[in-house]
């Protein structure tokens, strides 16, 4: 497959690649699903703490910090294989730093959400109020996230929300809230610059019937226009496991099918699908299919295609690390792929810890600042998603992404997608609001 350079926005730069072929890092995550808010008034569950007593020999700017670092993780409720791999990761991540003599001492407690607005708000509270925590890497919901960015400001406590929804740096976000993680828009903007020059041009799209699908509907709206079309908009509602009605609605001449579905409709949308031939090439988010064997959905998804952050099978030295630090080849739950993201988020709280020169809460403004210069990262050990940078205008993380596809049991990485510039206008600027 060959990709003509000049027909894309120079914002953008596409570089096709075979399966095990490639030499750098880049990517991006996940669908931030907000994944129901089921019902539960908990008292955000038992804690659990994770601390080292770590080298505080010398090092970094900041001289001897002791840091308190709080994970609000979705343990229960539809998205806890992520609360699973994103403690798991942190838990080796706060091991490593501690037994490094970088003048740190770090000490992790972890919060349960339920995958809950309410109860996720609540484990934030007890994680800031009870725990202090000084710096909190937030929920990969985005229900979550939204619940919680009015406690981050109250309480006074940088948070890192793992959600995508665009509104969580934007309009529903604050000062406090910093997101080194992807959001939808730039998911949308990458994925019709790819699609409409691989896949087609006249699109359906499938979606969830709340704000999670909405958002991808918009974006893609937004990004389609003068490239391609929409030619149909099928909502299915939260929960629907028997999408032939849905699946039926799709005009024949549809050369891409959208999927913004999460468990268990993006499952039985790849089975469904391809039982009906539904026209049309599949293609959708990594999320869609987080915590499944690629083997147990094999014949169904042949073909298909999904926006990548950090392919697992990636030949670099920064992922096989970063699977080292999460014990990966040890775990028994099947594996997410977008861990990643909290493992980067402490890097980022680190690198703003030393930068920054902070020793307490007292130095949060000073911490959260550093956000503000919009610093950008290079791939390496302790970003082994590859390059990104932050708008300090609104706090958001900018990065590349991978394209995906099942290819036998395998997911085959056939094109990585390199994001230089915001593909928006910020709508926010959070540097005017007062601390």
């Amino acid at each position: 497959m060959t990709l003509d350079r000049d027909t894309i926005d120079r914002r953008t730069v596409l570089r096709t690649l075979g399966v095990g072929g490639i030499a750098g890092i880049a990517g991006c995550t996940g669908s931030g699903g907000d994944g129901g808010d089921g019902g539960g008034d908990g008292d955000g569950g038992d804690s659990t703490t994770a601390s080292n007593d770590g080298g505080s020999g010398g090092g970094g700017s900041s001289g001897d910090a002791e840091i308190t670092l709080g994970l609000q993780a979705d343990l229960t409720g539809p998205l806890s294989t992520y609360g699973f791999w994103f403690e798991r990761v942190l838990n080796g991540y706060v091991a490593e730093l501690n037994d490094a003599d970088n003048g740190l001492n770090l000490e992790l407690v972890v919060e349960d959400t339920a995958t809950d607005g309410k109860q996720g708000a609540t484990a934030f509270r007890k994680l800031a109020q009870q725990h202090e925590a000084d710096f909190v890497i937030g929920s990969f919901s985005s229900g979550v996230n939204l619940a919680t960015n009015p406690l981050a400001k109250q309480l006074k406590v940088p948070y890192f929300p793992s959600g995508s929804a665009p509104s969580t740096t934007g309009a529903d976000g604050n000062r406090w809230v910093v997101r080194t993680a992807h959001n939808i828009t730039q998911q949308a903007y990458l994925g019709v610059e790819w699609a409409v020059e691989n896949l087609g041009t006249k699109w359906t799209v499938v979606y969830q019937d709340y704000a999670f699908g909405q958002q991808w509907l918009a974006a893609l709206k937004e990004f389609l226009s003068g490239k391609g079309e929409i030619i149909a908009e099928i909502p299915v509602p939260i929960g629907t496991t028997d999408l032939n009605s849905y699946l039926n609605k799709v005009p024949d001449e549809t050369e891409v099918l959208f999927s913004a579905l999460i468990l268990p409709s993006s499952i039985n949308f790849l089975q469904q699908s391809a039982d009906l031939n539904v026209p049309g090439q599949r293609f959708g988010d990594i999320s869609s299919i987080e915590g499944v064997d690629i083997a147990d959905i094999e014949s169904a998804g042949q073909g298909a295609s999904f926006l990548t952050g950090l392919p697992p099978a990636l030949d670099s030295e920064a992922n096989a690390h970063l699977r080292e630090v999460a014990q990966v080849e040890s775990a028994e739950e099947n594996l997410v792929r977008q861990y990643w993201v909290a493992y980067e988020a402490l890097s980022f709280i680190v690198k703003a810890v030393m930068e920054s020169g902070w020793q307490s809460s007292d130095d949060h403004q000073s911490f959260i600042e550093w956000f503000e210069t919009s610093p950008s990262v290079t791939e390496s050990m302790e970003f082994p998603q590859g390059d990104k940078f932050i708008r300090g205008a609104d706090h958001q993380a900018y990065m590349n992404r991978y394209i995906s596809r099942i290819s036998g049991t395998e997911l085959e990485t056939v094109a990585e997608l390199e994001l230089n510039e915001a593909p928006t206008e910020a709508e926010v600027d959070f540097t005017q609001e007062s601390f």
